[in-house]
């Protein structure tokens, strides 16, 4: 009876073993599978995710934590439309990195990037990010005005009486006054001296 007992307990030993090795055995072989095909995830996005900038971005890029195959990777940009600003791929100094260059930089506004990384190794990983450009608006210069000018233009300019002059047929320009009283004064005058004359004349000569 013992004996039986015995084989019995030594038959299900192994079989016990077999059994608690089996499901390890298993999962290694699911995890290791998923080790080799890690995913190219994004590590550093430039600008940063839900970032706000105040300067126009001139590219956008991200960095990666596996080397990256060029052909099924790529790096969209868009705008808040959903219109492609930018678009690239790998870089080719860099192979961990993208980088998008939009023909012009991009001014204020909400952007979105969409990553597909596809690694060396055949896995294809997503990312998404956002950014905002803010720049601010430089209002232009204000005018100075010189305190001289200013100046100059408040200090009134006497105005000079026009002076008399001969007209076109050689009369003065002047009042009627002004030119009948040389006129009278020389009248007298001319009077005076007739009758001077005058009296003089009819004056008798002494001796006659």
């Amino acid at each position: 009876m013992n004996v039986c007992r015995l084989a019995r307990m030594t038959l299900h030993t192994p079989i016990r073993r077999v059994a608690t090795l089996v499901p390890l055995a298993i999962l290694t072989v699911l995890l290791v599978p998923g080790l080799a095909l890690a995913d190219s995830d994004l590590e550093t996005a430039n600008p940063a995710d839900k970032s706000t900038v105040i300067e126009a971005v001139a590219e956008v890029s991200g960095l990666y934590s596996e080397a990256m195959n060029p052909e099924g990777s790529s790096l969209v940009v868009k705008d808040a439309s959903g219109a492609v600003v930018a678009q690239g791929t790998v870089d080719p100094e860099d192979d961990t990195r993208m980088m998008a260059t939009p023909a012009t930089p991009l001014g204020n506004g909400t952007y979105s990037v969409e990553s597909t990384a596809h690694s060396t190794d055949g896995h294809i990983g997503h990312a998404t990010w956002t950014f905002v450009v803010a720049v601010a608006v430089t209002p232009p210069p204000t005018p100075v005005t010189s305190a001289t000018a200013t100046a100059v233009q408040a200090t009134p300019v006497p105005s000079v009486a026009p002076t008399p002059g001969p007209s076109a047929d050689g009369t003065s320009t002047g009042s009627s006054d002004e030119v009948l009283l040389p006129i009278v004064v020389g009248l007298i005058i001319v009077g005076g001296g007739a009758a001077y004359l005058l009296r003089r004349r009819n004056r008798p000569r002494a001796g006659l």
